[in-house]
């Protein structure tokens, strides 16, 4: 009985079967009503039926809906209040679940999706997309030069540029670090990097005020077209290494996986070789 219960509300909290308070009173009224119907059906069999036939040592009223109306009217309130309370406590279960939910999908400093939401958000994808590794340029030095809350807002105002830089369907998430992650409908190679480099290029012209100076930033980023069959895994080592490519040429630039399988054409091989 304690384990359907418990199945019970955890059905009714996924499905948000109490996300508004009009939700509780309703199930307060119609789990009360046949409550109380059972109740008061249950009062006549007893005290009428068991009592005619001689097993209860009771006086019967001269009129049997008496018990109905007494019944219905005790039964009834208290049916009431004890379903709305449980019906509260459930729908505050599912507030705070939700609550948690968006949290822990949630990067607390940007605002931005974080990996795990964003790898979630990538595979629930129903269409061609393109994902794009996008790495903060030298931010090690502007942490080691201007501080650590410096830092922080370059990463909250950069975050802030790519969320809304890449239009309706684009998953935009920070990966961790000073790296985020970008997932728009592939409509085309040269349009993904036209976006791509439009972003990059006004966040290059922009000056950050930081610790009562101004500072530039930069990113370096890798793109990466792909089938259904390379899947999210396959996409995401390949802008890996494009990355890594862009960083290696100099920065400020974003490199395609295509030019990356140009110049290593074995599987990884950018990375190994740039690593070395």
């Amino acid at each position: 009985m304690v384990s359907w219960l418990q199945q019970w509300i955890v059905r009714h909290i996924a499905a948000g079967a109490f996300s508004a308070h009009r939700d509780v009173l309703g199930f307060a009224l119609v789990r009360s009503a046949w409550t109380t119907l059972a109740a008061t059906v249950l009062n006549f069999v007893v005290y009428q039926v068991f009592g005619r036939l001689g097993f209860l040592n009771v006086t019967l009223p001269p009129d049997p809906w008496s018990d109905i109306v007494v019944t219905a009217f005790v039964a009834g309130p208290i049916c009431f209040l004890a379903y709305y309370l449980v019906g509260r406590a459930i729908r505050d279960l599912a507030v705070s679940r939700d609550a948690f939910e968006r949290l822990s999908r949630i990067d607390p400093l940007t605002g931005l999706l974080n990996r795990r939401a964003f790898i979630e958000s990538v595979a629930d994808l129903d269409m061609p997309y393109v994902i794009a590794v996008i790495d903060i340029d030298r931010f090690k030095s502007i942490n080691d030069s201007h501080g650590y809350a410096a830092g922080d807002k370059v990463l909250v105002e950069v975050a802030a540029e790519l969320g809304g830089s890449f239009g309706e369907g684009a998953v935009v998430a920070r990966l961790g670090g000073e790296e985020f992650g970008v997932a728009m409908p592939d409509r085309g190679r040269d349009a993904a990097f036209g976006a791509l480099d439009r972003v990059r290029s006004l966040l290059a012209r922009r000056r950050f005020e930081v610790g009562g100076g101004a500072i530039s930033v930069t990113f370096s980023a890798g793109l990466s077209r792909g089938g259904s069959e390379q899947g999210y895994s396959g996409m995401l080592t390949d802008a890996d290494n494009a990355l890594y490519l862009a960083k290696s040429a100099g920065r400020n630039r974003i490199v395609h996986a295509d030019d990356v399988a140009a110049i290593f054409p074995l599987p990884d091989a950018a990375g190994r070789q740039l690593a070395g």
